[in-house]
């Protein structure tokens, strides 16, 4: 999940899972270093694996809602195409394989409500995107679903960023995390890399709470693209 206070609103934008792990387990340093009361909130990309290209496509192309047709059976996981989104968690009972026809209503009515939930994000005073390729085994994930690799590339994460921020009409701000293989090579003051953990895809809690107190304590923050 991801967390929010009547002002403030901390979002994972997915790439990996482990933004959104993160954020929850957090909650009481967000609201000790904003001063606010923040409880969890559930959002759209929460749980899904979503390639930064793809993922900017679809806010370039006004965040539609899937349709059946849009939904395919992998590689590896269900797939919104032509973006790329992987629903590792849904289309499925827990623990069981996918059956996109058999849950196909039921995740529409889901995600269609969290699509509104998204938009309505414009209405918070301040708005931080967390978005991570900081998971262990987010090299494994990749092979599973056919994704090339899942490194950051600078130019996809300003094209990101420009996208979300027309789509919502305003700026937000965009903390971003990742995992010693995987930054290739970027160098934003908003990117972070985590020292390796030796957890399968959570995370070191005491790293992102480090991380999370000293970005909310920054007096002024700028967006990295323009």
């Amino acid at each position: 999940m991801s967390a929010g206070s009547e002002r403030t609103a901390i979002v994972s934008l997915g790439v990996s899972c482990q933004s959104a792990r993160q954020i929850r387990t957090s909650i009481e340093i967000l609201s000790e270093a904003l001063g606010e009361d923040f409880v969890p909130e559930r959002h759209f990309f929460d749980g899904l694996i979503s390639p930064i290209a793809g993922l900017a496509q679809l806010f370039e192309d006004g965040f539609p809602i899937f349709r059946r047709q849009d939904i395919a059976a992998g590689p590896g996981h269900p797939t919104w195409q032509p973006y790329g989104l992987r629903f590792l968690h849904h289309f499925r009972e827990e623990g069981m394989d996918a059956d996109i026809d058999a849950h196909f209503a039921e995740d529409l009515s889901r995600f269609s409500y969290l699509r509104e939930k998204f938009q309505k994000l414009a209405d918070r005073a301040r708005v931080v995107f967390v978005i991570s390729n900081s998971q262990n085994n987010l090299d494994e994930v990749a092979r599973d679903t056919m994704i090339a690799d899942l490194n950051f590339r600078r130019d996809e994460l300003e094209g990101l960023q420009r996208a979300v921020d027309r789509f919502l009409g305003r700026p937000c701000e965009y903390l971003i995390v990742s995992h010693p293989d995987r930054h290739g090579g970027v160098d934003l003051p908003e990117l972070t890399i985590l020292e390796a953990d030796e957890s399968e895809w959570t995370g070191d809690k005491s790293q992102w709470r480090s991380l999370f107190r000293s970005y909310l304590g920054r007096k002024n923050i700028e967006p990295f693209a323009v």
